[in-house]
């Protein structure tokens, strides 16, 4: 046996001796690329009805709506101002690299994660699929049954031209195809959660 390796460092994999000091690395490569599992929503086709757990989540969500005092309260003036200059820093520096790219790593963002309690709690139809391909692009809750689809929008889709132009042509593509689509601003959402809701849910019917 060569100098530096002993028994417990024989790879599972291939057998192959290994020293103790690159046995690490050696054990990663040889164990192929990780394959992430695409991850489901635990309350997909769940509704207050059938779970508890998604009406404990409604009634949170609509406490939260009722007595929260600074909710539909926009970020002040300077608080914008310092969150746009950081991210034209950002762009300039090229650090964000994402601009303009879809998400397909399945995590949802905040938001979306709201906006699935939102669905899974007020809407009518609750079959949807989140970050569904269509074409280049990935829309952030569909139901292509109907050929419907909704939109969640950070800032950044108002402020930078490159995501304007981005969602115009998603949505020329979408019209082209004969799909609906609903664009709502998270900031418009935060600001009439309840009217945007009650919008959202006759956009996308029974």
């Amino acid at each position: 046996m060569p100098k530096g390796v002993t028994s417990s460092s024989v790879c599972p994999k291939c057998a192959k001796a290994i020293s103790l000091f690159a046995f690490a690395r050696h054990s990663r490569v040889c164990a192929g690329p990780k394959i992430r599992k695409k991850r489901i929503a635990w309350n997909k086709g769940l509704s207050s009805e059938t779970d508890p757990r998604v009406e404990n989540n409604g009634r949170a969500i609509r406490q939260a709506l009722k007595e929260n005092p600074r909710l539909g309260v926009s970020p002040s003036e300077g608080t914008r101002e310092k969150i746009s200059d950081a991210m034209k820093i950002a762009h300039a520096e090229g650090r964000a690299w994402n601009i303009g790219k879809s998400r397909w790593n399945n995590q949802p963002s905040w938001p979306e994660q709201f906006f699935m309690e939102v669905i899974a709690n007020e809407f009518d139809d609750k079959v949807y699929e989140r970050e569904f391909p269509f074409e280049r692009f990935s829309l952030d809750f569909a139901w292509p049954a109907k050929k419907k689809c909704i939109e969640i929008d950070g800032d950044q889709h108002r402020r930078f031209e490159e995501y304007r132009l981005r969602d115009a042509r998603k949505d020329q593509l979408l019209k082209q195809f004969g799909w609906e689509v609903l664009r709502i601003a998270w900031k418009d959402f935060y600001g009439d959660t309840k009217g945007w809701i009650s919008k959202a849910n006759n956009f996308i019917g029974m």
